[in-house]
C-alpha cells in the first residue's frame, strides 16, 4: 500500500489565469487549483466544457424554485450557500458550457479544502444532473477491465473495502463518487472522478497507512485524502453492483442477489437522490437504473463493522459470476 502514499501534486502547469483539468471527460478550466483532478491531457484546442470561477455567486432571478434552505435553483442555474464555506452558483444548459462561480466565505479561498469538498458533493451532482449523467453514490474497482460498484449510505465503508481490494492488486477507479452513462443502449458506462480514498483514522491504521502527510477531508476531522496515483481513468463496463448494509449478528451477514423490483428501489446508489428528483431528472434516474440493472446483477452486502473481515469480503464478492 506504501505507493498510495505519494505527495499530492497541486501545482499542475497554469494556463493563462488558471489552471486546467479532465472530469468525466470534460475539459474544466478552473481559477483555482483542484489536486484532486488529473490535468486535461486532450486537445489543447478543446474549448473548456466547464470553468469554474471565483467572483460573486449572485442571488437567482426569475421562477426560482427552493430545495431546503440553503440551495434555490431555476431551468438554468443553480445557488448552493454552505454558511462560514463558500457559495456556489451553476450557470447552464444541457448541451451547453457551464460556469461554477464561486465565492468563498471570510477565512476561505477557492483553493481550501472545505471549498473543494462542497464542490465535490452537492455542486458536482447538480453538475451531472444538467449536463447528461447520472452521479453515483459509489466506489468503484476494476475488476478485470470491468467495473466493480460498492455503494451505500455515508459510514458503511465503501472507501475502507475500496482500499482492500486496493491492496489486492485491483486498481482503484474512483471513490465515493462516480458518473453513469447510458447513452449508448445497452451499454451502461462508469465514468470515474476522484483518484483517492477518503478513510477514517482507524481504518487507515487497520490498513497501515500513515495518516501524518495526508490532507484531512476538512480541518479538524480524523479522515483523510490517500491520493491513489495508479487509478484508472478510462470509462468502463460494469461488473456488478453491491450494495452495503450494516448488520449486527454474523449469522446475519452475507451476500444477497437483489432482483426485479428490488434493484429498481436501490436509491441510495445515486448521489444527491432528492436533489435530481426536485430537479426534474427523476425519469432520467429511473430509467438509468433500469438500463444498469437490465445488464448488470444488483446484490446486499450485510457486513458488521470489523476490519478483520475485510479480506474475506473481497474474497467473497470476487468469487461472484456476475
Amino acid at each position: 500500500m506504501s505507493e498510495m502514499l505519494v505527495q499530492q501534486n497541486t501545482a499542475h502547469p497554469p494556463l493563462q489565469n488558471g489552471h486546467d483539468y479532465t472530469l468525466f471527460g470534460w475539459r474544466v478550466h478552473s481559477d483555482g487549483q483542484f489536486p484532486e483532478l488529473a490535468p486535461w491531457d486532450g486537445d489543447p484546442g478543446h474549448s473548456p466544457d466547464i470553468r469554474i470561477c471565483h467572483g460573486d455567486a449572485a442571488p437567482l432571478e426569475g421562477a426560482v424554485h427552493r430545495f431546503g434552505p440553503l440551495l434555490d435553483f431555476t431551468d438554468s442555474t443553480l445557488r448552493f450557500v454552505v454558511p462560514e464555506i463558500a457559495t456556489y452558483r451553476l450557470d447552464g444548459q444541457r448541451g451547453e458550457p457551464s460556469t461554477i462561480t464561486i465565492a468563498p466565505a471570510v477565512g476561505m479561498t477557492i483553493d481550501s479544502p472545505e471549498v473543494r469538498l462542497f464542490f465535490f458533493g452537492t455542486v458536482l451532482a447538480a453538475l451531472c444532473y444538467r449536463r447528461g449523467l447520472i452521479p453515483l453514490h459509489a466506489s468503484a474497482i476494476n475488476i478485470d477491465g470491468r467495473a466493480l460498484l460498492l455503494s451505500g449510505p455515508s459510514g458503511l465503508g465503501k472507501s475502507t473495502l475500496a482500499a482492500t481490494f486496493y491492496q489486492h492488486g485491483y486498481p482503484l477507479l474512483s471513490d465515493d463518487l462516480c458518473a453513469l452513462d447510458v447513452s449508448i443502449p445497452g451499454s451502461p458506462t462508469i465514468l470515474p472522478c476522484l483518484a483517492y480514498l477518503k478513510l477514517w483514522q482507524d481504518a487507515a491504521r487497520h490498513l497501515a497507512i500513515p495518516t501524518g502527510p495526508l490532507e484531512p477531508v476538512r480541518e479538524g476531522q480524523n479522515k483523510f485524502k490517500v491520493p491513489v496515483p495508479s487509478a484508472a481513468r478510462q470509462r468502463m463496463a460494469l461488473r456488478q453492483v453491491v450494495l452495503l448494509r450494516r448488520v449486527a449478528q454474523p449469522d446475519d451477514g452475507g451476500l444477497f442477489p437483489l432482483r426485479g423490483s428490488t434493484a429498481l428501489r436501490q436509491y441510495d446508489l445515486f448521489h444527491r437522490p432528492r436533489l435530481g428528483i426536485a430537479m426534474g431528472y427523476q425519469a432520467d434516474m429511473l430509467l438509468a437504473l433500469a438500463a444498469v440493472a437490465q445488464h448488470v446483477p444488483f446484490a446486499e452486502l450485510r457486513r458488521q463493522d470489523d476490519l478483520s473481515a475485510l479480506p474475506d469480503l473481497v474474497r467473497l464478492l470476487l468469487a461472484q459470476e456476475p
